[in-house]
């Protein structure tokens, strides 16, 4: 139906879009009800409607990465190469008391700037305060593992030490304020830990490093799914990428474990399929992909006749597939 001339037609709102300020748009659903075009519920409904979709608009404008973002991130960089520099370059001129400070003040700092983007309010700020805390993460750990080092500690009880410590850290700022980040810091303390209990044989164990970060990143990928450990993304992911390097990791130097790489790939191709998860798929995948190329370059004696095998399996699995595909036999069935 064609609107009468000189009144107005509620669907014009469409065509002015929705960059229009509320005050316009009020001045316009007023301009209706006294033309008798809408009645006041319709102009209630459709003020409601504007209104969520200027929320909307302005959220995603301040989520938008910005110029005090990156700068915030300049000023975290500046401050790592800093700490970096002076720890690579005056070292042996420091005195134990003055190597712990060159790490702790700035991790101290650190927590504080974080503390301070993120009281503003403002989301790129916000996400510049969590990269200051994940910078907090690492630069404690290793005031830590210096604090061992003065006081003459085992190498191996150094790298525990400041493994934990990096770990405690991240956990207190995650549960503080969950955050990609922090769930990163969480993953990296737990593989520092992890490769600190495989120092602590005689000669460096694979074995006891691979499979104790297994276990943690499966403890991750549990919390994950039970929705524990939030932001719930980044979580599966860090924890997919701990079993997968973990599996890996323990059967790298010792064939008993060997298997445990596709293994741990298959578990996580079926936890993908269940959960319906991309990303579990994705380092299952990999994993396949990594394990039989280590498994070959070290057992096959002839590696072009196993390199040839593998391409026609491969590409057999690809042609059924395909094949499934097009015929879908189970949609068959259920009809």
């Amino acid at each position: 139906m064609v609107p009468e001339k000189g009144r107005y037609c509620p669907c014009r709102i469409f065509q002015l879009g929705y960059a229009l300020p509320m005050s316009s748009i009020d001045d316009l659903v007023s301009r209706w009800i006294t033309a008798s075009v809408i009645d006041e519920q319709v102009a209630m409904r459709i003020r409601a409607f504007e209104s969520v979709e200027a929320e909307r608009n302005r959220n995603v404008h301040d989520n938008r990465p910005g110029l005090l973002e990156a700068i915030a991130y300049l000023g975290i960089a500046v401050v790592a190469v800093g700490v970096l520099i002076m720890v690579t370059v005056s070292w042996e001129d420091l005195r134990d008391w003055a190597r712990v400070l060159v790490t702790a003040v700035p991790g101290v700092l650190a927590l504080v700037l974080g503390q301070a983007l993120r009281q503003t309010g403002r989301p790129g700020l916000v996400r510049g305060g969590h990269m200051a805390w994940l910078a907090a993460v690492a630069l404690l750990g290793g005031s830590v593992a210096i604090t061992g080092s003065n006081a003459d500690w085992n190498e191996e009880d150094i790298a525990l030490a400041g493994g934990l410590a990096a770990a405690f850290v991240a956990i207190v700022l995650w549960v503080f304020a969950a955050s990609h980040p922090q769930v990163v810091a969480i993953g990296a303390s737990m593989f520092a830990v992890a490769m600190a209990l495989g120092a602590r044989s005689d000669d460096f164990s694979n074995a006891v490093a691979g499979l104790s970060l297994v276990v943690l990143a499966t403890a991750g990928v549990v919390l994950a799914e039970r929705r524990a450990l939030v932001p719930t993304l980044t979580a599966r992911g860090v924890s997919a990428f701990g079993v997968g390097v973990g599996a890996f990791f323990a059967g790298f130097e010792s064939g008993a474990y060997e298997p445990l790489a596709f293994v741990a790939a298959a578990a996580l191709v079926a936890l993908s399929i269940r959960r319906s998860v991309l990303v579990y798929m994705l380092v299952g995948v990999a994993l396949v992909f990594v394990g039989l190329v280590s498994s070959i370059t070290r057992h096959a004696d002839d590696p072009t006749t196993a390199a040839a095998g593998l391409i026609v399996v491969g590409t057999l699995l690809v042609g059924a597939v395909l094949v499934l595909a097009r015929w879908q036999p189970w949609e068959r069935r259920t009809t």
